[in-house]
């Protein structure tokens, strides 16, 4: 095996490192540059195998760099889903009038939850704003995850088989588990 080679593979590895920590970036926000490092390193990942001719390393690399543009992708949506559903209740005068007089905080905290879930909107924001979040944690992971498991198994990412699927549940189990020790 010549340099090159070990140096691209080494930066595959490097590359999947980063997309681990950019995983937890709503955790700290500051992860939210391993994610641009993820990217870049990607596409220099994806240039030079090209040029090398390893189709492997090249499908490596645009899975990590696909998965940090569909994370990007799911936190845009996210974001304006929530910003659409909080400007359609922001707009409705009596429904302002409900959550000024929620925001006096003079009522026990379950009276508080009671009233602003029975706020017309509030289950859709609620909703929209957990499985928002959810999908980008869990999703972001499972990618990583699945890559990593490519990479043990020797083969490309999208062609991994039924162990995508334990990606899928160790994404879980970590992105619900650590919230759950946190606390």
């Amino acid at each position: 095996m010549n340099d090159s080679s070990t140096r691209v593979s080494g930066m595959i590895w490097a590359g999947y490192v980063l997309l681990l920590l950019f995983s937890f970036s709503l955790y700290w926000s500051l992860l939210l540059w391993a994610g641009v490092a993820a990217l870049a390193l990607g596409y220099y990942q994806r240039r030079q195998a090209r040029k090398e001719g390893s189709l492997a390393e090249c499908a490596q690399a645009q899975w990590q760099v696909n998965t940090v543009w569909l994370a990007l992708l799911l936190a845009g949506l996210g974001i304006g889903g929530i910003a659409g559903v909080a400007g359609w209740m922001g707009n409705d005068p009596t429904i302002m009038a409900k959550l000024d007089e929620l925001s006096s905080g003079d009522k026990p905290p379950l009276e508080m939850l009671r009233q602003f879930w029975a706020i017309p909107g509030s289950k859709a924001l609620i909703a929209f704003m957990c499985g928002s979040v959810l999908l980008y944690l869990v999703w972001t992971l499972k990618r990583t995850l699945q890559g990593l498991l490519s990479l043990w198994q020797g083969v490309a990412p999208a062609s991994l088989g039924a162990l995508r699927w334990l990606a899928l549940l160790a994404a879980v189990l970590l992105q619900v588990g650590i919230p759950l020790v946190l606390l």
